[in-house]
């Protein structure tokens, strides 16, 4: 089964799923199918494992592996294979032989194209083929286009994440970003019986969104008017997801493709906090109601947005889904959230005058400020 890349734990445990114990399985699983694989040497890169993240670890592993194997790559293609085989390592326990590819196959297209088809209904070969991609991208996508109906669900998703302009992790292809060159391939996928190809999908076309906007408007609303019924609902889901970066910055088109009118009035009440002074590991809890002026019924999309104060005093705001319902007309919705502000890897806090808005139909309509001491 391929990994999530979605799920989320804590820093240390999500470095720690390369560790010694990992090593060491490895180590042996290489020596059973490949003999002359020397463990004892293998082994010694252990020692180096605690300072490293996980990419890092990754990558030591990587090149030991090198060192071990015959270092040329139709006959490593082998040896891999046979320990995929295996089924014994699994999940990130396999993330090295995907950049074994990466690192070591592209002067060999066919036995890297046909290493990661294996590797990916095993572990994702999403990061294995960017490389592939920046090298020579319509020969990949050529190939990948002879797999949009493989009867692997692995396979099918891998055509889609592994060529995302801006895939988390895998590095942007900028030719992509430039010139979307994919879409020929999503449109086979569309349709796809597996949410989990779809979820690919609405993510592809939210990466070309946030270059492309109108592009992608375009094109999903040209699905909407194409799709046969029986997969209309397919369509509408993967609208919501791929236009969510748009929806959050308030662009008038993707609204109103899903549905919204940004001239209907509606009114926010006050927008109560649990408390004004936060520490880091708080809880910041509000409420609201949301009350409509229009005379039908219509299509509401609500968040909220956290400003946070950086380094130089200004305020960057985050962007956070929080409901899509429909209002009657008159009517009062309430709303009420709770957001845990705890440590990421991924942004410094700073103390300061925070700020809290919501934002109705791509407008804010309430804001307040918040005292946050990390």
């Amino acid at each position: 089964m391929a990994f999530f890349f979605g799920e989320i734990m804590s820093e240390n445990a999500f470095k720690n799923l390369i560790n010694p114990s990992v090593v060491k399985k490895t180590s042996q699983i290489f020596h059973e199918t490949y003999p002359s694989f020397n463990r004892k040497r293998f082994e010694k890169i252990s020692q180096h494992l605690s300072e490293l993240e996980l990419k890092q670890r990754v990558l030591l592993v990587t090149k030991a592996l090198r060192e071990e194997l015959p270092q040329d790559f139709l006959s490593d293609k082998k040896i891999l294979e046979d320990v995929l085989a295996t089924k014994k390592l699994s999940g990130f326990e396999l993330w090295p032989i995907s950049e074994y590819i990466s690192q070591y196959g592209t002067e060999d297209f066919d036995a890297s194209m046909d290493l990661m088809y294996q590797l990916t209904q095993h572990f994702t070969s999403e990061f294995a083929i960017r490389p592939f991609l920046k090298i020579n991208p319509q020969k990949i996508l050529q190939k990948l286009k002879s797999w949009v109906n493989d009867e692997s669900v692995h396979v099918r998703r891998w055509i889609s994440e592994g060529t995302r302009p801006l895939l988390p992790w895998g590095g942007h292809i900028q030719s992509f970003i430039t010139q979307p060159a994919t879409l020929h391939l999503l449109e086979k996928l569309k349709y796809d019986d597996e949410l989990y190809v779809r979820k690919s999908v609405a993510n592809h076309l939210n990466d070309i969104s946030k270059h492309h906007p109108e592009l992608v408007i375009k094109l999903l609303g040209n699905w909407i008017k194409e799709s046969p019924q029986i997969h209309l609902n397919k369509i509408q889901w993967i609208k919501k997801h791929a236009l969510r970066t748009l929806i959050k910055k308030g662009n008038k088109n993707a609204l109103a493709l899903m549905g919204v009118n940004q001239d209907s009035q509606f009114k926010v009440g006050a927008l109560k906090l649990n408390q004004k002074n936060f520490e880091l590991g708080d809880t910041l809890e509000f409420e609201f109601w949301v009350e409509s002026g229009s005379k039908k019924s219509e299509h509401l999309i609500v968040d909220y947005l956290l400003g946070f104060v950086k380094s130089n005093g200004e305020v960057g705001f985050k962007v956070f889904k929080l409901k899509n319902c429909k209002i009657d007309s008159g009517g009062k919705i309430h709303f009420e959230k709770a957001h845990q502000l705890k440590k990421i890897t991924t942004m410094k806090f700073y103390s300061g005058r925070h700020q809290l808005s919501i934002q109705v139909n791509g407008k804010i309509l309430k804001s307040t400020s918040w005292t946050f001491n990390p």
